[in-house]
């Protein structure tokens, strides 16, 4: 240690020469002799490099794991566990395997709790950790108590109300009950006064307000056919992006061409965007993101615009004043619907429909004729899987002897954490957890399918783009009815697909049914063929049905929010 110069080091520190840093401490100490500080120090820039590699990382992760336990709960340790949760975190968004290492965060910070339950960045990086490892009520718990210590905001806030979006223990009526306190934390800002809109005029402007206008999102899916079919109407398209210039992809490129105008707003402030929106008269604003990230939904306490429409990305309530509707439809919201704060338009038929895929249709021959053994599968991000969807899941594995299950998220996760639950099960040969594809590989994705018999949907937050995705495949979706918008959607698509008796009414009934379809082969492949046959007929892929069902919800909510001006 007394051959360390501490200045030197803080200056090569400081101009990044993190190889020197590096160099420099493995030459002058040992292990043994090394410093908790130093051992961080050393984690940081093997870490900070350019060019490095996973060797590089797990090197970092072993500094800061001997500087935690070094250091003996000291500032030092909190700092180790932190740059270890956040390295592991980093390796979670760049789909490594090194992930798994989040199981060695996880050990050290129930190991720190007893020292740091109070402090705010050990419980801030605990809810980084359990989101990896999907522990949603951990995660929850983490959440609770940031509020308990620094009062309600919007980052914590979001994070609490999606968090609770995964499980089943809020019913409606506590989400609108916690989102009235939530909508209170949010200023009003400088806008014009509003009038009415002129229905008669020629044009009316609409304007789809988004972070997400790029290639990794699924609502691009249910948007490009329906803008281009807003051209044929007097409805004029504003696409508002919220994507900064640096995170723009082909799909971004594609969609500032699809609509009528395209402005950025990614730079810009609270203010300036409404103040950009303002100026560009938009009669309708409709917020694609609701609470998840990257949303700027705070900018909907204040009044903007005439009208004002949640729709699409968030399939609950934002609690948000200004919101004046959220866009559902019949088989999503039922008899909770003042329950949501915000008002509910229902579509007759479906709240969103996908454009489809640019690839031929071929047959989807049922995969167990050739297997002699039935797979059943989810491609549904990880996120959305709990305890009671992994049990649900067990039961059908034990009862349906000769059965596997595929599983692919569109989330990199410690898929560590569902390897083990299933291995304790006896079950780890029974299923197999597939690489997350590559962006510009779609159609592998997609073709994924072919090795399915039968999809089983998660619960209760059910999958969107990937039950559109299955039924396009002509493989059917077991889901569950829900008890609000969020845990209904795969019900109201079913129900649109016209096979509603894949619709569960509980767990029990959800695993008796996967496994009346897996013992009933004949009676699933009809359902397969009638899939292949009318899908596309169905409201799930009738774009322009859709576009006019929506441009008459428009007209109509229009019509209903006037009788709030002069």
């Amino acid at each position: 240690m007394s051959d360390v110069n501490l200045s030197k080091l803080k200056k090569l520190f400081q101009e990044k020469r993190y190889f020197d840093v590096i160099l420099d401490i493995e030459s002058s100490t040992t292990e043994k002799n090394r410093s908790p500080a130093l051992h961080n120090l050393l984690g940081v820039c093997r870490a900070s490099q350019k060019g490095r590699t996973d060797r590089d990382t797990k090197y970092a992760l072993e500094d800061f794991e001997k500087a935690f336990y070094k250091d003996n709960l000291g500032e030092i340790s909190l700092e180790a566990l932190c740059n270890h949760i956040k390295l592991c975190a980093e390796m979670g968004r760049k789909d490594s395997e090194l992930l798994k290492n989040m199981l060695t965060s996880q050990k050290m910070y129930l190991e720190a709790e007893k020292k740091f339950f109070k402090n705010e960045r050990y419980l801030s990086h605990g809810i980084d950790l359990y989101k990896y490892l999907f522990k949603h009520k951990e995660k929850i718990s983490m959440v609770e108590k940031i509020l308990d210590l620094k009062g309600l905001n919007k980052l914590f806030g979001s994070s609490y109300i999606t968090s609770q979006m995964y499980l089943s223990n809020w019913r409606q009526k506590d989400f609108a009950e916690f989102q009235k306190k939530f909508s209170n934390i949010f200023r009003v800002l400088d806008a014009k006064k509003i009038s009415k809109i002129d229905i008669t005029k020629k044009k009316i402007n609409i304007g789809f307000f988004s972070p997400d206008f790029r290639q990794s999102h699924s609502i691009t899916y249910f948007l490009k056919d329906l803008i281009k079919d807003l051209k044929h109407t007097k409805f004029e398209t504003f696409g508002l992006s919220l994507l900064k210039t640096k995170q723009h992809d082909e799909t971004t490129d594609k969609f500032s061409t699809l609509f009528d105008n395209w402005f950025e707003l990614g730079d810009k402030s609270d203010q300036e965007i409404i103040d950009a929106i303002q100026n560009l008269n938009v009669d309708i604003l409709i917020d694609l993101a609701g609470l998840w990230s990257s949303n700027r939904v705070n900018i909907f306490n204040t009044r903007i615009c005439p009208l004002q429409i949640s729709w699409l990305g968030f399939n609950n309530s934002t609690g948000l004043k200004e919101i004046d509707f959220i866009l559902a439809d019949t088989n999503t919201v039922k008899n909770e619907e003042k329950e949501y704060v915000t008002k509910i338009y229902k579509l007759p038929k479906i709240w969103n429909s996908h454009c489809g895929f640019e690839y031929e249709r071929v047959f989807n021959e049922l995969p167990f004729k050739k297997n002699n053994y039935f797979t059943f599968g989810s491609l549904n991000n990880f996120m959305k899987i709990n305890d009671e969807v992994i049990n649900t899941w067990i039961k059908i594995l034990k009862k349906v002897k000769n059965s596997k299950l595929i599983l692919k998220s569109s989330l990199f996760l410690c898929d560590e954490v569902l390897k083990k639950k299933f291995e304790k099960e006896g079950l780890i040969n029974s299923i197999e957890i597939l690489k997350k594809t590559a962006r510009k590989d779609f159609l592998s994705h997609i073709n994924l399918y072919d090795k399915i018999d039968l999809c089983l949907d998660t619960f209760p937050f059910n999958g969107v783009t990937t039950t559109f995705e299955a039924l396009w495949k002509n493989v059917p979706v077991i889901t569950k009815v829900g008890y609000n918008f969020n845990s209904r959607c795969g019900e109201s698509i079913l129900k649109n697909a016209n096979i509603e008796n894949f619709i569960a009414t509980n767990n029990e009934d959800y695993i008796e049914k996967a496994v009346y379809y897996a013992s009933n082969i004949n009676e699933l492949d009809n359902t397969r063929k009638n899939l292949f046959n009318k899908i596309r007929e169905t409201p799930l892929f009738d774009t322009k049905g859709f576009c006019n069902d929506f441009c008459e919800a428009l007209e109509n909510m229009q019509k209903i929010i006037s009788r709030n001006y002069n």
